[in-house]
């Protein structure tokens, strides 16, 4: 699900950023050498990300910043919230885990009591560390936050639709002296980084006064509507491509998966839904022995998993 939404993301970034101007170079994936102190190795910080223009013109949308990187998580939630915690109980429970699977792509690891020994290049650092090589070279992190069936986080969200949260320097409730460069790059999303720009790409589209549509489409005339049509179908096609690859392998790890080794056939089927005087199982009296029928499938015919631990 992840490779699915960063591809979609990647792919929707070669039109959206150029368009609005926010970059005059091609957008990135997945690339090596980012981080200052561990420049030889393999550390990817970001899924995707993109150079802001070093010397801006008129045209091009003003940014402090040298790069923005955005890394997908997906998260999920209580299915069943129970009754007493209300009737937003689901909203809230989604929002609070989105919020925090972006305080885990802020704050790496636990501070700097924590490293790590780089198998590459054989230099130990702590998450913390790398947040702070990224702040320091001015590029910031975005963590592109979302909740299975399509809901964004609070810093995405604000990225593409300005959507402020009025708590957001204590959002994501980082301990600032623990994690400063955590503490320092959450803020910095929301106070130097681009917002709105689904609506500064209508702008631009309504200014120029084109005679058809931005999607191709009366039902998509615009960049938001196209995008955001764009996002729903991401959504459609990365669960459905999880749930599918779950059951492939499913079937594979288990021989043909969870089903009857013997197909029952149409006869059984019968046998099973009415008795010898042609009466519904419904009809059947509790009293009635299970032995009155023999023609009952043996559970024999059933494969049944006893490895699995789900």
């Amino acid at each position: 699900m992840h490779d699915n939404w960063r591809d979609m993301w990647y792919n929707e970034m070669q039109t959206l950023i150029p368009y609005i101007n926010l970059t005059d170079t091609k957008i990135e994936k997945e690339t090596y050498g980012l981080v200052r102190s561990i420049r030889k190795s393999k550390v990817r910080p970001f899924d995707t990300h993109f150079n802001l223009p070093l010397v801006s013109n008129d045209t091009h949308y003003r940014c402090d910043l040298s790069k923005v990187g955005f890394d997908m998580v997906t998260c999920n939630s209580d299915t069943c919230p129970s009754p007493s915690r209300g009737d937003d109980a689901k909203s809230n429970n989604i929002i609070a885990s989105l919020i925090s699977a972006e305080k885990s792509k802020f704050q790496r690891g636990k501070g700097y009591s924590t490293s790590r020994t780089d198998s590459s290049s054989q230099i130990t650092i702590t998450g913390e560390q790398i947040i702070g090589d990224l702040f320091n070279d001015n590029m910031q992190l975005m963590p592109f936050a979302i909740s299975p069936l399509g809901l964004f986080g609070p810093t995405i969200n604000y990225f593409l639709y300005g959507n402020l949260p009025t708590d957001y320097r204590t959002l994501h409730g980082i301990n600032k002296s623990t994690f400063p460069n955590a503490y320092n790059m959450a803020k910095q999303a929301f106070e130097k980084t681009p917002e709105n720009i689904l609506g500064r790409a209508d702008s631009i589209w309504k200014s120029q006064r084109n005679n058809y549509h931005y999607g191709g489409s009366y039902k998509s005339p615009d960049p938001s509507t196209y995008y955001t049509q764009a996002f729903g179908r991401a959504v459609c096609n990365a669960n459905g491509s999880a749930g599918l690859a779950a059951i492939h392998s499913l079937y594979e790890e288990n021989n043909n998966g969870p089903i009857a080794k013997s197909f029952i056939n149409d006869d059984q089927v019968s046998d099973l839904l009415y008795n010898s005087d042609g009466r519904t199982t419904s009809q059947r009296s509790s009293s009635q022995s299970s032995t009155e029928w023999p023609s009952q499938p043996s559970t024999e015919n059933f494969y049944v998993d006893t490895s699995s631990t789900t």
